[in-house]
């Protein structure tokens, strides 16, 4: 059964703190202008992949989804979009917990993709969300205004429940929505997330540990084999390998699926991908 996991006061402290969590993000966060080569103006003209990370901020593991992408073949620009707070100490908790802080980060990075497109009409627009980032991506299309879409989000070990309703999401995305989950992710999006709750607020298994519970057009799922995460299963989905083999095809497709290699898991692996 889902639950609704925070307390009155916990919510109240929670959406006092959420103006601050959000705007402190946005301020670490290099703008889709500047940043050097991961976001050239050559590359911005070319698209954009906005790689949201999970409650830890940036680590190895968004730097691996975007050494994935690159080494994919993928040459639009790739920033690193840092969300919520960077309180040290409790900012994990916070990111987590903080529903309306999450939204408004969601709705931030809507606005900058309208932003971008207005200056870049035309040009593709994806979102990759990691773990709690997957939360954050799929708030993110939902914010999207009326007649402007996303070419797609994706997915990886998303901290969302499993139960979330996608159909705002998807209907703002053209091709659609890829949710890539792994069953041997039970510390952190099972225990973890019935205990704390998941990003949007609700208690229960996220979709990052089991797929969603329904089924919507647009929205495919793509379940990691034990052969694949080496050990880890919350971050099998984020080394560059991974991304390279089995991510990128979905960003350089303008029509979803892209084809059943990007659907198919791989056969048993002898040794974890090179970092």
């Amino acid at each position: 059964m889902i639950r609704r996991s925070l307390s009155i006061p916990a919510n109240l402290l929670l959406a006092a703190m959420a103006v601050l969590a959000a705007g402190c993000g946005e301020e670490q966060t290099p703008q889709f202008r500047t940043g050097g080569g991961y976001v050239s103006p050559q590359r911005l003209d070319r698209g954009l992949v906005i790689i949201l990370p999970g409650i830890e901020g940036e680590s190895h593991m968004n730097h691996g989804i975007r050494d994935g992408v690159l080494s994919g073949g993928i040459d639009r620009a790739v920033p690193i979009h840092l969300w919520g707070s960077p309180i040290p100490g409790v900012s994990l908790l916070i990111n987590q917990t903080n529903v309306v802080g999450n939204r408004l980060a969601g709705k931030k990075v809507a606005d900058m993709i309208v932003a971008y497109q207005d200056a870049n009409p035309g040009r593709p627009v994806h979102i990759i969300g990691h773990s709690g980032g997957g939360g954050v991506a799929v708030f993110a299309a939902e914010a999207m205004p009326e007649g402007r879409q996303v070419d797609g989000i994706i997915l990886l070990s998303a901290s969302i429940s499993a139960g979330y309703d996608m159909s705002k999401a998807v209907s703002k995305c053209k091709s659609g929505a890829v949710n890539f989950y792994c069953r041997g992710d039970v510390v952190l999006l099972v225990i973890g997330t019935s205990f704390f709750g998941n990003v949007d607020g609700a208690r229960g298994t996220a979709a990052g540990n089991a797929g969603f519970t329904k089924g919507y057009p647009k929205l495919y799922e793509f379940e990691l084999t034990p052969e694949m995460t080496f050990g880890d299963p919350h971050a099998a989905a984020t080394r560059p390998e991974f991304v390279r083999t089995y991510v990128a095809p979905w960003i350089a497709s303008a029509i979803w699926p892209p084809g059943s290699g990007a659907l198919t898991p791989p056969a048993a692996a002898s040794a974890p991908p090179s970092p």
